[in-house]
């Protein structure tokens, strides 16, 4: 199954695999190949895909938006970025099954964000994220403010964007802002394992607790949000495999309803 030639979409059993393939630009996008990043997403969910790895070739994640041919005086910046990149890095984040980066080598810019909309992000010890806009005179963006205020708090956040320090991977893991960090040649088996015992799970149970994780709620609104996903959880397929398994002391075979 392909999306394009940059952006390969394979689904085998519960598990998608998303791979952005351009490694001669370390896998630098254009706007039309982005755009294909989102599809390739909502297809692996419409084919049934139960958890979806996002992962670069050529031991890159992804170096940002391919500026070949960008031209500041006639292009419409913010065009491109509120209807174009924005929606996609939506659309990884809004997606209903769980996702997870896989990231080695450098992710910035575009790819920063990309990696960090995903529900987990496993990083090589030596990859490198951050902000590279300072050095061009440009405002960090896809989202890369969002997430280093939210997991860093303001104060690092600042820093890190005012000097355009880049983070490795056992840097951004140890401060929190990914999941964790992994050797590079293990990144794959490991990021792999992690996402097949996802695609595994109670899928439906995981989309409950997504919204309401997502969701700006105070404690007590979260707590009847977990109300109302539980009771719908104990009616469906899986939340009725879940305790018959408990019950008989077996192993639950979850098929994502």
């Amino acid at each position: 199954m392909n999306t394009s030639g940059t952006v390969r979409l394979t689904v085998k059993s519960a598990l998608a695999r998303v791979s952005l393939n351009k490694p001669e630009a370390k896998n630098s996008l254009s706007i039309d190949e982005m755009a294909a990043v989102g599809a390739a997403v909502q297809q692996a969910v419409e084919v049934g895909a139960r958890c979806i790895l996002i992962s670069g070739e050529g031991g890159a994640f992804c170096a940002g938006r391919d500026l070949k041919g960008t031209d500041p005086e006639r292009d419409d910046t913010y065009d491109i970025l509120a209807h174009k990149i924005n929606p996609v890095l939506e659309v990884v984040r809004r997606c209903p099954v769980p996702t997870i980066a896989a990231v080695a080598g450098p992710a910035l810019g575009f790819g920063f964000g990309l990696a960090l909309a995903c529900d987990i992000t496993v990083v090589a010890d030596n990859a490198m994220l951050g902000s590279p806009f300072r050095k061009i005179g440009l405002v960090m963006d896809s989202g890369g403010h969002y997430y280093l205020r939210e997991r860093l708090g303001r104060h690092r956040a600042a820093e890190l964007i005012f000097t355009g320090r880049m983070l490795t991977g056992r840097e951004a893991a140890a401060m929190g802002l990914v999941n964790r960090s992994v050797g590079a040649a293990d990144l794959d088996d490991v990021a792999t394992a992690l996402a097949m015992s996802i695609a595994n799970g109670p899928t439906k149970a995981f989309a409950a607790s997504k919204e309401i994780l997502d969701a700006s709620a105070t404690y007590a609104e979260v707590a009847e949000r977990e109300a109302v996903k539980q009771a719908e959880a104990m009616r469906g397929v899986d939340g009725k495999e879940g305790l018959a398994a408990f019950i008989a002391r077996r192993p639950p075979v979850f098929i994502g309803r």
